[in-house]
C-alpha cells in the first residue's frame, strides 16, 4: 500500500477537533481518576476513590459520554493506527547537490 503524505496531511488538518461535552466536577472526577487510568492498562484500587467527590448521577454521565463520545472516537483513532501500521516502509531516493 502506498501513501500519499499530501493527502494524509491534508485529511488530518481537516478532521474535526475532538473535544469532551462539558462535565461536571464529579464525572471529570471518575474520568480522569478512573476510566483514564483503567484505559492506560492502571489498576484503580477502591481504597484510592473518593467517594464523596462523585455521585451515582455522575457514573451514569460518564458511562452515556463512553458511549456517545468516547468509543466513537477510539474506534476511528483505531482504525487509522491499523492501516497506517499496515502500510510498507518505503525509502526515497535522495537528491544530492
Amino acid at each position: 500500500m502506498k501513501l500519499n503524505i499530501t493527502q494524509l496531511i491534508s485529511a488530518v488538518q481537516k478532521a474535526d477537533k475532538f473535544s469532551f461535552p462539558e462535565m461536571n466536577k464529579g464525572t471529570t472526577y471518575l474520568y480522569d481518576t478512573v476510566f483514564r487510568k483503567i484505559s492506560n492498562g492502571t489498576a484503580v484500587f477502591l481504597s484510592e476513590l473518593d467517594f464523596d467527590a462523585f455521585s451515582a448521577d455522575d457514573v451514569h454521565t460518564l458511562s452515556d459520554l463512553y458511549d456517545d463520545v468516547i468509543e466513537k472516537n477510539y474506534d476511528k483513532a483505531d482504525s487509522i493506527v491499523t492501516t497506517l501500521r499496515g502500510i510498507t516502509p518505503m525509502s526515497k531516493a535522495t537528491a544530492y547537490v
